[in-house]
């Protein structure tokens, strides 16, 4: 067999390997975060966030056209980033080979053992970036990021090939020629058409021109006669052009033409005397042989060709689609999309930042800064600016150490958990102190989530990196230069703030795939080694043996080792919790109902259910993160969406124009209430016409609303419109049904918890006032849409969930044990008990672990049916949250509301008059006790009835703290950039 031949099959089996790998942990179906608005707009070709990804859509929308029916078009659209990574992973194999053979030489003239040696660092470096942290979480699930990241390499691969073609056709030529004399230049001509069609997926692909850029420096400019002075001061000239030209396209050509044509005012004459122009010029240039020019010309114009996708979001907007997000249906509000105006502006080297002595950051007083990193005039965030003296410690330690090295060690040494904020870790002893509360992996779902690289991928890729350099450093340093631009270079360029809502690490893809190169080279230059070491004791095939062998030891230690280590919490094939969840919330909901929401997780894979499966498309969803941008509140009020009507919003286009946040005095707020034709909608509707007998008229209650700093008060556009519509539909005879999610936080709530009745997952909002916290049970409805939830899979303890999904379904358990709880008190424990049984079978703590909150609610209602065997198996669940929340407490406060919870299962115990356990609880808490990290005063033992005397009752404790009504749904409010 040729070598060309076995080239071709030992890349294929990558490719294979990978496929298989991604076909088997596939998400089935929509995820948490973006896919599901990715898919529902991909779906009917809508308009999704800014600044939006067409080329996505319009590739999607065939995937979806393949699907054999609606249910299967989520699992056809993530099949994108399925083919995409495996291509990826194809080319960073190809990518290693040609890096490996630049030093080695041409593939005829290598012996066996070295020719064997580069097929061998692509496969070791390429099969650990297939099974790496962050590469893997995109490889399964409908996100742009698999497809960018496969752009990524597709130019990385076809410059190197530029460039050995170009040495090639140069020596055949006698190496006499003028920059770019080549025919192989059509290879330059295609990577900027990539450029522009990558424009409509992500713009992180467009980084990789400066890898481009260095490798077309070095083969075409760099000079063997020139000093390492002039090399280097050459390098960084080129390094200059290469910012310019890129610059030149984001933004000059992504926002500039755009603005041409604003400008203008003809888009349609501007855009054709554009081509024109560009016609002519590649014409012209080509007649009078003038390559550069003509390459430049041709360059600009694949650009231009490719990112004429961005038509597409034009055109769907002017269609005004359910999901028509900033409404870009003209070139003014176009513009203002590609530029991501709604989530403000974010300082690069220059603007106001966080000043030390007023504990504030002011826009109005003038001051500015250079390199301003602590920039956000949000006030929580100011709480973590005072932690840091200078913007440059808040730059290394947060943007840098925290959001960028965090991640990259998790993907080359290891991670702790799947919690948010969780470190890196190694696995080595001694090299983990800074990893804590290990103890509190309990269930199959958290230990998969500990995932521990013993830092042999990050010895092998830094040993790489050094070898690489020593043998090439040209195309070492282009690697490099990868390697920053797409890692610190977009923590510089993003200049993020604190409290994300969510890990950002799949951002880094491109900066992992750079370092996971070397690994491969690594793992070459250590075969290299050892097969030196023999050559001349050893002949034959014996003289393969070391290398062969040290390849097989290290891909057994990286590659092997990390996908044994991540496929557990890297396997989506049974995770239906995203889908389960949209569909029990969707179900909650009376007919015609509006419904708020409050951001990504429990919006978008909603908006997938109404928009491909076609499940209660009658629900209008109101997202209230969105409620606070006027194109949004100007859709809901004017366009209908699938089966639902505009929303009943009173507000004139004039007062629409001056939304924005407000001081607000907490008041009285009154709504009307017409008793006599409500009435008889509630007894028809309520299983109980006696609910129906309380109507308050009119409905009153106190708007407190949101705390702002000190004390001052706001009402945000979201909250004011909210209002509007609670007004103008009480007006209108209540006649659409209005509900709140039960994970809108409480700031969104407008105060009326006291008027919340509860059905399902959803708060129905009726002028009965009650005293409920989590909402007034009704005997016959609340349970009947309770019981009628989907749970699936979520009682098989080997499927892996992280913690996003951990805490979505936990939320369940408030309102199942509140729910079980109410029914008791009201006469129905047989409804009540069934309904809490069939609920803890669906979704065991075993599998989905609770928080001491839902423990404790559970074990409440259980306690109401008396079911006190239960109740004790709860409380034996709850005893290792307290003590690891009272061992790993960090100050007095945190103590004493641990100490709270501890009582509290004290105290649950004794009622269950299970004695033998109290007496054992406290001997566990008296010792956490007496190892306090701070002398603990007599009378704080007392208060909880901690101590070794177990035959009295503990004083009554304080009030549970308000739960957390699910997990939050966070998504970054209009003033922050999105996911």
């Amino acid at each position: 067999m040729n070598r060309k031949r076995i080239d071709r099959l030992t890349a294929g089996l990558v490719f294979l390997w990978a496929l298989g790998l991604y076909l088997a942990t596939v998400a089935p179906t929509v995820s948490f975060w973006d896919p599901g608005e990715r898919i529902a707009s991909v779906y009917t070709l809508q308009v999704m966030h800014p600044p939006g990804a067409p080329f996505y859509l319009l590739l999607g929308r065939l995937f979806s056209m393949l699907a054999p029916s609606q249910e299967t078009v989520a699992l056809a659209v993530n099949l994108i980033s399925v083919l995409s990574s495996a291509g990826t992973v194809l080319l960073a194999h190809l990518i290693i080979v040609r890096l490996v053979r630049r030093w080695q030489g041409e593939r005829s003239t290598l012996n066996t053992g070295q020719y064997m040696i580069s097929l061998a660092s692509g496969i070791v470096g390429a099969v650990a970036f297939s099974v790496s942290d962050s590469f893997w979480f995109n490889a399964g699930i409908a996100e742009v990021y698999a497809l960018s990241t496969f752009f990524t390499a597709l130019v990385v691969w076809l410059v190197l090939r530029w460039s050995d073609a170009a040495r090639a056709e140069e020596a055949q030529r006698g190496g006499s020629r003028q920059p770019f004399q080549l025919n192989a230049n059509r290879y330059l001509v295609l990577i900027a058409f990539l450029f522009g069609i990558a424009i409509g997926i992500h713009l992180l692909s467009l980084l990789a021109f400066f890898f481009v850029a260095f490798i077309v420096f070095f083969t075409e400019f760099d000079r063997e006669h020139w000093t390492t002075r002039q090399r280097w001061l050459r390098i960084v000239g080129a390094g200059a052009v290469a910012s310019g030209l890129f610059f030149a396209i984001y933004p000059g050509v992504i926002v500039g033409l755009p603005s041409l044509f604003e400008s203008i005012g003809a888009p349609f004459i501007t855009a054709t005397v554009l081509a024109l122009v560009l016609a002519y010029g590649v014409y012209t240039t080509h007649k009078r042989r003038m390559p550069m020019a003509n390459l430049a010309f041709m360059c600009v114009t694949v650009i231009f060709i490719g990112y004429a996708s961005y038509a597409l979001v034009f055109v769907r907007s002017a269609t005004d689609p359910p999901i028509d997000m900033n409404d870009p249906d003209t070139i003014e509000k176009f513009i203002s999309y590609l530029e991501r105006e709604q989530y403000g502006d974010t300082p690069l080297l220059q603007g106001v930042s966080f000043n030390d002595e007023t504990g504030r950051v002011s826009r109005r007083d003038g001051e500015t800064t250079l390199f301003p990193r602590r920039h956000s005039v949000d006030p929580q965030h100011w709480n973590v600016y005072e932690r840091y003296d200078s913007d440059l410690e808040f730059f290394l330690d947060y943007q840098v150490g925290y959001m960028y090295v965090r991640y990259f060690l998790w993907n080359f040494s290891g991670r702790a958990s799947d919690v948010q904020g969780a470190p890196w870790m190694t696995g080595i002893p001694g090299f983990d102190q800074h990893v804590t509360n290990t103890q509190s992996l309990e269930t199959p779902s958290e230990k998969e989530s500990r995932n521990v690289y013993f830092a042999l991928p990050l010895l092998l890729g830094l040993f790489g990196a050094f070898y690489h350099f020593g043998r090439d450093w040209r195309r070492a340093f282009s690697v490099f230069v990868l390697f920053f631009i797409t890692g610190i270079g977009i923590i510089i360029y993003l200049n993020q703030t604190p409290m994300q809502p969510r890990e950002r690490h799949y951002s880094y893809v491109g900066s992992f795939f750079a370092f996971s190169l070397w690994i491969g080279i690594g793992a070459g230059g250590l075969m290299q080694m050892a097969y030196e070491s023999v050559r001349d004791s050893l002949s034959g095939m014996a003289r393969l043996a070391p290398a062969l062998g040290t390849g097989l030891l290290l891909f057994l230690a990286v590659p092997g080792w990390m996908t044994l280590q991540n496929y557990g919490d890297h396997d989506r094939s049974e995770n239906y919790v995203p889908r389960d969840y949209a569909y029990n919330l969707l179900t909650s909901v009376e007919e015609n109902g509006i419904l708020f929401t409050n951001g990504d997780n429990d919006t978008y894979p909603l908006w997938y259910l109404q928009t491909v499966e076609g499940v209660r498309q009658d629900v209008r969803v109101v997202n209230l993160s969105l409620l606070n941008t006027k194109w949004y509140v100007r859709q809901l009020k004017n366009e209908a969406a699938y089966a639902s009507d505009p929303l009943p919003i009173s507000l004139p286009e004039d007062q629409i124009d001056q939304l924005g946040y407000r001081r607000w005095k907490p008041k009285q707020m009154k709504l009307p209430v017409d008793t006599d034709a409500l009435r008889p909608e509630l007894e028809a509707y309520l299983p109980d016409s006696a609910d129906a007998s309380a109507l308050e008229s009119p409905m009153t209650w106190e708007l407190r609303g949101r705390p702002f700093r000190q004390d001052t008060r706001i009402l945000q556009t979201a909250d004011v419109v909210t209002y509007n519509m609670l007004r103008t539909n009480a007006r209108n005879g209540w006649d659409r049904p209005l509900y709140f999610a039960v994970t809108v936080a409480r700031s969104g709530q407008l105060n009326l918890s006291n008027y919340f009745q509860l059905e399902g997952q959803a708060y129905r909002v009726l002028p009965i006032r009650h005293d409920q916290p989590l909402g007034r049970v009704i005997p016959g409805l609340t349970d009947k849409r309770l019981s009628n939830f989907r749970f699936t899979n979520l009682s098989d303890s080997t499927v892996y969930y992280n913690q996003n999904a951990r805490r979505m379904v936990d939320g369940y358990r408030l309102h199942y044990a509140h729910t079980a709880e109410q029914l008791g008190r009201k006469g129905h424990s047989d409804t009540a008990e069934q309904l809490l049984n069939t609920f803890t079978e669906s979704v065991p703590f075993s599998t989905i672990p609770a928080d001491m909150q839902t423990l404790f609610f559970t074990a409440r209602a259980y306690q109401g049916l008396g079911e006190t065997d239960r109740v004790a198996s709860l409380l034996a669940d709850a005893e290792p949250l307290v003590l690891n929340r009272l061992r790993s407490a960090s100050g007095r406060r945190q103590f004493s509301r641990a100490l709270q919870y501890a009582g509290r299962v004290r105290t649950s115990y004794l009622k269950a008059n299970q004695m033998d356990a109290v007496e054992a609880f406290d001997q566990k808490i008296n010792q956490v006790l007496a190892n306090a990290p701070f002398r603990v005063p007599a009378r704080i033992r007392n208060a909880y009835g901690l101590a070794s005397d177990t035959t009295s009752e503990p004083p009554q404790m304080p009030a549970m703290p308000q739960p957390n009504r699910g997990a939050p749904s966070q998504q970054p409010s209009p003033s922050s950039p999105p996911n």
